[in-house]
């Protein structure tokens, strides 16, 4: 419910949700706004909710929380790779990425640096080039150099598509910007893409885009569909920072250049790992994190007996209908999972006890946190916040220029995208017959793997500053993720 306060600005309440969730959200919030200096009543949704494709867009607390990432921390970009068995036609393909920008407007935007920030459309939208081509006789080079060229967070388009064309077959690349989609928002765009070139394909020419609208909906449904969790139950922010990191052969800490590792397992196995997962009542994300935590223990060799810490993302819109949001956008969580080494220990032994971990997180909704966080995002001051970072980046430049300062630690993350599509994706009539995600790149000590599944096929992916790691560090810590998932199906 929506009230006008005195001021005549737009007083958000939660009438509609159980007292002891809204008020202990309501109240964490305001009591950080009364630190801070500022009160939430002063809050204004000015999201567009017409049909019409809007000029400006409100940024939220996810587009913030990952704008920040320019300071030295991650590279900010998700990148596809999706190979065809067949040609695409060049020309419907930059018209489905044109319209593509009508029916997710924010991917047509460049991201304002006011206070607050918001989207604000290209003027000049048709005379950017979001789609490109390139014709080679090697396209895993050209797909190497795509994935490790550049992306401008502040001047470049959000999204940026290219059609790598050799003799044997089309691939195609897609640079999405972090800063406004996360892997699921990028696994949405590649359906809206195909489903619009598909449309134009046909040659039916009716596709009509229809907006879809950025507002805070989604945050208020995550919070209503989060009523029924006990808030005493709920992990506190301080349960869900990492407190132990690995041993890891870093270099240093500087950022600069990325690269990428891509590692895959053994065809049919997917099949394999998931009747395994459900002889046992685990998932596939279960066993994914099963064999980084024996991949670490080997690799690391922590002492006995300490709780090690390995983060998780969470996609949020699970808890939405649908379980889709009303846009592309971030909408994901996090939260640490805490398991320690033992001797002699079978992957069966491992997986049980990581599936009471994650049984327990599941009970205790770290996502109230991360709603929580968000709205502190949005309410502090936009130019404090780059401040503080830039700080913080500069902070760890003086780390990195000490001689005396050696970095050999690390804080694993996984984040795990599950199945790209269920179905082949289809670009007319030329079939996508493999695809995989490579994750931003994250500044030493933060190592961010991605696993994701498509045509039968588990990819695990990495990406990494040049400068700070041995390609072959990242490799061996792949590898010995996926000989975990191989070797752990067979006891």
């Amino acid at each position: 419910m929506e009230n006008k306060s005195e001021h005549g600005k737009i007083k958000i309440e939660s009438p509609k949700y159980p007292p002891t969730i809204a008020d202990y959200y309501n109240n964490i919030i305001k009591a950080f706004g009364k630190y801070i200096g500022i009160d939430r009543s002063d809050y204004t949704d000015t999201s567009d909710t017409s049909e019409t494709i809007p000029d400006i867009i409100p940024a939220n607390g996810y587009d913030i929380y990952n704008y920040i990432a320019k300071y030295g921390i991650a590279s900010f970009q998700v990148q596809i790779i999706m190979k065809m068995d067949d040609r695409l036609d060049f020309d419907k393909l930059v018209r489905a990425v044109r319209l593509s920008l009508d029916v997710e407007p924010v991917l047509g935007c460049k991201f304002v640096r006011n206070d607050p920030p918001y989207w604000k459309r290209f003027d000049d939208i048709d005379n950017i080039e979001f789609c490109s081509i390139e014709e080679t006789y090697n396209s895993d080079e050209a797909v190497e150099k795509f994935l490790e060229g550049p992306m401008d967070m502040d001047n470049d388009p959000m999204v940026k598509v290219k059609l790598i064309r050799s003799r044997e077959c089309d691939t195609l690349g897609l640079k999405i910007n972090h800063v406004c989609c996360d892997g699921a928002g990028a696994k949405e765009y590649i359906h809206l893409l195909s489903n619009i070139y598909s449309s134009i394909d046909s040659g039916d020419n009716v596709f009509v885009p229809k907006p879809n609208l950025r507002n805070r909906k989604d945050h208020e449904r995550l919070v209503g569909a989060l009523s029924e969790c006990n808030p005493w139950t709920s992990y506190t922010p301080i349960q869900q920072l990492p407190l132990t990191t690995w041993k890891f052969p870093w270099k240093n800490m500087k950022t600069g250049d990325t690269g990428f590792t891509v590692c895959r397992l053994p065809e049919g196995y997917f099949d394999i790992i998931n009747n395994y997962a459900k002889a046992r009542g685990a998932t596939i994300n279960d066993m994914v994190l099963t064999a980084i935590y024996r991949a670490m223990f080997d690799i690391a060799k922590p002492l006995y007996g300490i709780p090690m810490d390995v983060c998780i993302t969470t996609d949020l819109r699970k808890y939405l209908p649908e379980h889709k949001a009303e846009a592309i956008r971030n909408f994901s969580g996090g939260a640490a999972l805490k398991i320690d080494r033992r001797m002699n220990e079978s992957f069966e032994g491992t997986l049980f006890r990581v599936m009471a971990v994650t049984k327990d997180l599941k009970y205790r909704h770290p996502s109230l946190q991360n709603a929580i966080r968000v709205g502190y995002f949005e309410k502090i001051s936009f130019h404090s916040i780059c401040a503080y970072f830039r700080t913080i980046s500069k902070f760890y430049d003086l780390i990195e220029q000490n001689p005396f300062v050696v970095i050999n630690r690390c804080g694993p993350v996984l984040s795990n995208l599950g199945l790209i599509s269920k179905p082949l994706i289809k670009f007319g009539e030329t079939t996508v017959t493999d695809a995989y995600v490579i994750p931003p790149a994250i500044r030493a000590p933060g190592i961010l793997i991605v696993a994701g599944t498509y045509n039968g096929v588990v990819t695990l992916s990495v990406a990494y500053y040049k400068s700070s790691v041995q390609k072959s560090d990242m490799e061996r810590l792949l590898n010995k993720i996926r000989d975990e998932l191989v070797e752990g199906c067979k006891q």
